[in-house]
């Protein structure tokens, strides 16, 4: 392993702090929410329910708790602004990673388990449509469009390989699963450069997928859940949760207080909807589930824009990770890409950078972002076989991603040995491992629902289940370690 255990021990297992006060300016936060400041005069005394986190988990908990219980009263803790973390700052993806993962998959939770996490990512994806869907033309528009995602695959020899591994996947998805038959097809080298315009891949694979501005739907459906539940619903931002501690003494009814930046509030229950920051207030936590950043770029090609042609692709580029030696910067083995419907913008994402800064939780590093941008500057040019000259770079931000020693995210219930308070009414749903969007709406609901006592969605893979075997045996320090050995 180039990087020592020792070192990436060291910073996996840090604690991430609180979301950074001026984080890089994320262009799909432009321009803000009418709701991105929303605060009430003062905090609320007491609550059923505190929710930790405005991103899209945050989001469909909080539905899924204000449709399901007449009584719960629910309040939102956000320490920046409203949907300011990973689902502010995500690459606008509808798509899953199916072909990629299922060998992995099988090999480790066996066929059956594996097919159910396809079938759950394709459910949440279009979960997340539906919604997004009812506020097209009402306010700012999510932008929701239909695509064909091209997953390419360079001509080097490693990441022919890689090529040669997912579309093994993919055959062997559809021979264990043929439910799923005809998802993806296999482009040779002449068809994706003839069909599609892509160069210097050895090939690629075409699957149905989509492409949406996140942070719009979550932002609108909040807009939308405090006109239904005006007395139910509170949302306070710019109020960071500093600590949370459990005196059931003083209240037997609300036995979590809440420490804020602007005092204090007493609840029922918690749910942690914080991904890459969870370890600040869990440090039980650290080191099984990580911070990893990720940089996004929107790119303007020089040849103008013709608005009468919707985009009708999306793009990824899979490759082995490698470590550079000399400069010691990281590339994670994927760039993700979709052009935006209304400008014909690129916005392409993927990471290059030192290892302490991609395994952190600082989204305001602009310094160390450079040379991810210029990479991703000379990535896309490269797959259209273009000049680097053609595109320009108009801005680039980063965001704060959760991964889980496991791969998978964190669903349920926490045990005190995890949350490191007595009591039973803490929650998680996290560690999306790059991939929140097919998976974060639906955990969400799951996670709601179980915490008004009712049962949780059928089709939620039983894997993601906080449960003790899988701490014991798979969120472990040694699973985190080896997963990174790449590194």
């Amino acid at each position: 392993m180039s990087a020592s255990k020792l070192e990436i021990a060291s910073l996996i297992t840090r604690d991430p702090g609180l979301p950074r006060s001026s984080p890089t300016t994320s262009y799909w936060q432009t321009p803000p929410h009418h709701l991105s400041n929303i605060r009430s005069p003062s905090l609320p005394h007491t609550t059923n329910i505190a929710i930790i986190g405005s991103g899209i988990t945050g989001a469909s908990v909080t539905k899924a708790i204000l449709e399901n219980d007449p009584k719960a009263k629910v309040t939102i803790f956000e320490a920046r602004t409203l949907c300011s973390g990973a689902t502010g700052r995500n690459g606008g993806q509808l798509a899953i990673n199916a072909a990629e993962r299922y060998l992995v998959l099988k090999e480790k939770f066996g066929k059956e388990m594996a097919g159910k996490i396809v079938r759950f990512h394709l459910k949440t994806l279009g979960a997340v449509r539906e919604v997004a869907a009812q506020f097209q033309g009402q306010g700012p528009d999510p932008e929701v469009k239909e695509v064909v995602k091209i997953r390419a695959f360079p001509f080097d020899k490693e990441d022919g390989d890689v090529f040669t591994n997912v579309c093994a996947g993919f055959k062997e998805l559809e021979t264990d699963h043929p439910d799923l038959m005809g998802m993806y097809k296999v482009l040779s080298e002449r068809e994706c450069r003839e069909e599609y315009g892509i160069h210097h891949a050895i090939g690629a694979i075409v699957h149905p997928a989509g492409t949406v501005w996140p942070y719009r739907v979550v932002t609108n459906l909040f807009d939308a859940l405090l006109v239904e539940y005006p007395d139910r619903l509170t949302i306070e931002t710019n109020t960071p949760v500093m600590q949370v501690t459990y005196d059931p003494d003083a209240d037997a009814g609300h036995p979590y207080i809440f420490h804020t930046s602007r005092g204090t509030v007493r609840a029922a229950q918690v749910a942690h909807c914080t991904n890459g920051y969870t370890g600040h207030l869990l440090p039980r936590l650290r080191g099984i589930l990580y911070p990893l950043k990720g940089t996004m770029t929107v790119q303007e090609a020089r040849t103008p824009f013709n608005s009468s042609t919707k985009p009708s692709a999306s793009w990824a580029i899979h490759y082995k990770p490698t470590r550079d030696g000399k400069t010691g910067t990281y590339a994670d083995g994927l760039i993700y890409g979709m052009q935006s419907p209304s400008t014909g913008t690129y916005l392409f994402g993927g990471e290059k950078s030192p290892l302490d800064s991609q395994l952190s939780a600082d989204d305001t590093d602009a310094a160390h972002s450079q040379t991810t941008v210029q990479f991703l500057r000379e990535s896309l040019a490269n797959l259209f076989g273009q000049q680097e000259t053609e595109y320009h770079v108009i801005t680039s931000w980063s965001g704060i991603m959760g991964f889980s020693a496991d791969t998978l995210p964190l669903v349920g219930r926490l045990p005190e040995d995890l949350s490191g308070r007595a009591g039973n009414g803490e929650w998680i749903a996290a560690a999306y491992n790059g991939y929140g969007m097919p998976a974060a709406w639906l955990v969400g609901e799951t996670l709601g629902l179980m915490m008004v006592g009712n049962e949780r969605r059928e089709d939620l893979p039983e894997a993601y289940l906080l449960t003790e075997d899988r701490v014991r045996e798979r969120l472990t320090l040694a699973r985190s370690l080896e997963r990174l050995n790449v590194i």
